[in-house]
C-alpha cells in the first residue's frame, strides 16, 4: 500500500476514537509501527495529507479551535456515517492484507463476486445517464432493461442496482452478478427523476426485497438466551426495540416494524430454536407452516418449499 494511504488510514482510525491536537498526532505517529521510515510528521505534510483525505476519500477532518485546536472527523462527502465506516473498514482490511502477507493466520468470508458491471452502474449514476442492461433472472428468463440508475446496495455479499424502468416507471431491484451486458446511454436523467433517498426507500424493509402495496407491520419476537445477545449486538432493523424481559434471563421480547418479506423469514429462521414469532398471528402461523414444510421435506426428501416465483421472476 502507498505509504501516504498508510498514514491516512492510521490518522482516520486515531481520530475515529478520540480528537487529537497536532502535537499529539505527531507524537503518536512517531511511535507508530505504521511509520516504517521513522520520519517526523511536519505541519506542512500533515495539512497536505489532511486536504488529500478530503479530496481523495471524501472524509473531512475538522479543527475545533475552542477545544484547544483538536482535530476530529467532521463528516463524509454525504454526511453518511455508514459510508465513513465502510471506507475506514475497507482501508483497514487493505492494510491488514499488506501486514499479513505470507501469514496463514486470518480467514475471511468470500468477497462479493461477479462485480464486473458494478463500475458501469456507478459511472451511470455519477454521470446521471440512463443505462441499458441485459439481465437474466434466477429462472433463466432474459430481459432488456433501460434504467434510471438510482443507487446500489450490498446485501449478503451481493451487489444490487436499484433503478427505475424507463418503459413503465417501476422500480427494479436487480442483482448485478446476473447482468449479462450493460451500456451507458448518451441520454441524461433529469434531476427530478433521480431523487430517491436509499435509506428512505428501504426504511420498512429487511434485506433487499421491497413489496409494492404492502405496509410495514409490527412484528413481535421472543428470543431466548443466549441468542438475544447476538440480536442486540446486531439488530435486525433500525426499528428494533426491546419491549419485555423475562426477569430470570430466559428470554427477551422485541418489536420491529417491517414488511414481512421472504428475506425477513429467512433471517428469522436462521436463528433456529433461539427465536419465535409471537405476532401478528397470521405471520406466526405462516412461520409454523414453513417449519412444518421443512420437517416434511427432511422426512420425505421431497420439495415443500412453496415459495413460488421470486420477486424478480417473470411469470410465464
Amino acid at each position: 500500500m502507498d505509504r501516504r494511504f498508510s498514514f491516512y488510514l492510521w490518522l482516520l482510525y486515531a481520530l475515529k476514537h478520540k480528537s487529537l491536537t497536532l502535537n499529539e498526532i505527531k507524537e503518536r505517529w512517531s511511535n507508530s509501527s505504521r511509520n516504517i521510515d521513522d520520519k517526523e510528521l511536519t505541519d506542512r505534510t500533515f495539512h497536505r495529507y489532511r486536504d488529500n483525505i478530503a479530496t481523495e476519500l471524501g472524509i473531512f477532518i475538522g479543527c475545533n479551535q475552542s477545544a484547544g485546536n483538536v482535530y476530529y472527523i467532521e463528516h463524509t462527502y454525504q454526511d453518511n456515517p455508514k459510508m465513513k465506516d465502510w471506507l475506514l473498514n475497507s482501508f483497514k482490511l487493505s492494510m491488514l492484507g499488506q501486514r499479513l502477507q505470507n501469514r496463514n493466520v486470518v480467514m475471511l468470508e468470500d468477497a462479493p463476486q461477479d462485480t464486473a458491471f458494478l463500475d458501469d452502474v456507478l459511472d451511470a449514476i455519477d454521470h446521471k445517464k440512463y443505462i441499458k442492461i441485459e439481465y437474466q433472472n434466477p429462472y433463466g428468463v432474459r430481459r432488456i432493461y433501460t434504467l434510471i440508475p438510482l443507487f446500489v446496495r450490498l446485501f449478503k455479499h451481493r451487489w444490487y442496482i436499484i433503478g427505475q424502468d424507463k418503459e413503465n416507471s417501476k422500480i427494479c431491484i436487480l442483482a448485478i452478478n446476473r447482468i449479462l451486458s450493460s451500456e451507458i446511454l448518451d441520454e441524461f436523467v433529469s434531476e427530478e427523476l433521480n431523487a430517491i433517498v436509499p435509506e428512505e426507500f428501504f426504511k420498512d424493509s429487511y434485506g433487499i426485497i421491497k413489496l409494492d402495496n404492502c405496509k410495514a407491520e409490527k412484528i413481535r419476537l421472543r428470543v431466548f438466551w443466549p441468542q438475544y445477545h447476538f440480536l442486540e449486538e446486531r439488530p435486525l432493523h433500525h426499528s428494533q426495540k426491546m419491549v419485555k424481559d423475562s426477569g430470570d434471563g430466559e428470554y427477551r421480547e422485541y418489536e420491529i416494524r417491517v414488511q414481512p418479506t421472504f428475506d425477513l423469514k429467512q433471517e428469522l429462521l436462521s436463528n433456529g430454536r433461539g427465536l419465535v414469532v409471537l405476532s401478528p398471528e397470521w405471520f406466526r402461523k405462516e412461520m409454523i407452516a414453513t417449519l412444518q414444510d421443512m420437517v416434511s421435506g427432511y422426512t420425505t426428501g421431497k420439495d415443500y418449499s412453496g415459495e413460488g416465483l421470486g420477486y424478480d421472476a417473470e411469470p410465464e
